[in-house]
């Protein structure tokens, strides 16, 4: 299923940067996607908090792990909060 999120439309090039991999936009889980595994995670948030100028939360790292429906929420509250 197609995930339409013009507001972070840079993720998916990243995301697949980072996996090594094109990925199109959509809703997948480290299931979906064998190079997702939890370094290729680590090094995601990394990549993330770089580009997007924002602090992942140690908590927030294993519950962005579910899915990248799970990391564009925590972008879309992340640009929501006043800086």
């Amino acid at each position: 299923m197609p995930v339409q999120d013009t507001d972070h439309a840079d993720f998916w090039p990243l995301f697949a940067r980072v996996l090594g991999r094109p990925v199109p936009p959509g809703d997948y889980t480290p299931a979906d996607l064998p190079e997702w595994d939890s370094l290729r995670h680590v090094e995601l948030i990394f990549e993330l908090e770089a580009h997007y100028g924002i602090d992942v939360p140690q908590d927030r790292i294993a519950a962005m792990f579910e899915g990248t429906g799970a990391i564009l929420a925590h972008l879309r509250e992340s640009a929501a909060r006043p800086g």
